[in-house]
């Protein structure tokens, strides 16, 4: 596992030229000066002292800070992604040929690619490109192999956040290493390993007095179910999986945590594709339980609760109510649509149907057409 610092604002490399730099965007707040003036003053040491103890920490989220992700497993990076204030271009394993797997998942992983692709071919549309829409039908193929593999599989990505925020992550991964690093739950216990080797790669970036002060904390992992409610504001709970919940949390206006299912031999069950043909059901319950016994497929159920505004749900829709993004995620949003009058009353018959449908550009081609986006199996 690596985590390497690839850019900054004003390119700045040090931690003292970054808290120079949050210390002039603080001063901003208290003189007539321009900025260009106030970034030629030397930064006064009580000032500092001043702005870090008594909580003026804002200052510090002006000092952007890019990094390379490489190594760390996908569990890991969903917990960083469901933190707020971050922007991230990871792999995919949609597009991309998931590697470095154990052997036994490789071997399932490999193998459902080849039992799936003739189903897809059998529902995939006309092209008049049969190189691309093989091509397609390749890139759906590995979208619901991945299913097979750990949620543990290592990744990579780009993830930007800034100065406060890393403090506050070192902070809570800290905590989170000292109270499950001997853990009897074997999913929080393994990813304390990464949790300290993201504490120790970003230890130079630590401002002491910067670290988290509020009683907000990491917010993958909840034991509290929140109640049903279709208002103004909402709240609901579903099942999904580890890999629909890693598209669903990106909707950074929402907030989403697991409540359940993150034990061994998925309590919660497995989510099966509709692409599975009803002969091979068994077979695909059979594969994710052998892993079950020792890992966690990313197709195990977990419970998800997931909260926010109307006007955010409404986004969500937008975006994932379309012919585009994964089904499973298509699927899961369509189904909460439909049972949120409140939001269908608002935004009327429209609300139920994808965007191009409702008088909004598309930049990409939809193969399916609009009508048949939310009506496909894969």
């Amino acid at each position: 596992m690596e985590l390497k610092l690839i850019g900054s604002t004003n390119r700045l490399k040090t931690i003292k030229s970054m808290k120079d730099f949050s210390y002039h965007c603080g001063r901003q707040c208290y003189t007539k000066k321009d900025f260009e003036e106030v970034q030629k003053e030397i930064p006064k040491k009580d000032l500092m002292d001043k702005m870090i103890n008594k909580g003026h920490h804002s200052v510090f989220e002006h000092m952007g800070l890019n990094f390379h992700f490489t190594g760390y497993p996908k569990m890991f990076v969903m917990m960083l992604n469901n933190e707020k204030q971050y922007a991230t271009s990871e792999k995919s394993a949609r597009y991309t040929q998931m590697k470095n797997m154990v052997p036994e998942q490789k071997e399932k992983y490999d193998k459902w690619m080849n039992l799936l692709m003739p189903e897809i071919n059998e529902v995939y549309p006309a092209m008049s490109n049969q190189e691309e829409r093989k091509e397609a039908i390749k890139i759906l193929a590995q979208e619901n192999a991945r299913y097979m593999t750990s949620v543990f599989t290592p990744t990579k990505m780009i993830h930007s956040l800034n100065l406060r925020q890393i403090n506050y992550l070192i902070s809570e991964f800290e905590d989170f290493y000292n109270k499950y690093h001997k853990s009897d739950n074997v999913l929080k216990q393994r990813l304390t390993k990464s949790a300290e080797n993201f504490v120790n790669q970003t230890e130079k970036f630590k401002i002491p007095g910067l670290e988290n002060q509020t009683d907000r904390h990491l917010s993958l992992f909840n034991l509290k179910n929140v109640e049903e409610h279709f208002g103004d504001v909402y709240s609901t709970s579903y099942l999904m999986s580890f890999a629909g919940l890693a598209q669903t949390h990106r909707h950074r206006t929402t907030n989403c945590h697991i409540s359940d299912g993150i034990q061994l031999k998925a309590p919660l069950g497995f989510f099966v594709p509709d692409i599975v043909p009803e002969r091979l059901k068994d077979e695909w319950l059979k594969d994710l339980e052998e892993i079950s016994n020792y890992d966690f497929p990313q197709a195990q159920l977990v419970r998800v609760n997931e909260r926010g505004l109307i006007e955010d749900f409404r986004s969500k829709t937008l975006l994932r109510m379309c012919g585009h993004p994964q089904y499973e995620i298509m699927k899961n949003t369509l189904e909460t649509a439909k049972k949120y009058k409140q939001f269908q009353l608002e935004y009327g018959k429209k609300a139920l149907k994808p965007k191009c449908l409702q008088g909004f550009r598309c930049a990409e081609l939809c193969i399916w057409t609009g009508k048949k986006a939310l009506e496909r199996i894969v």
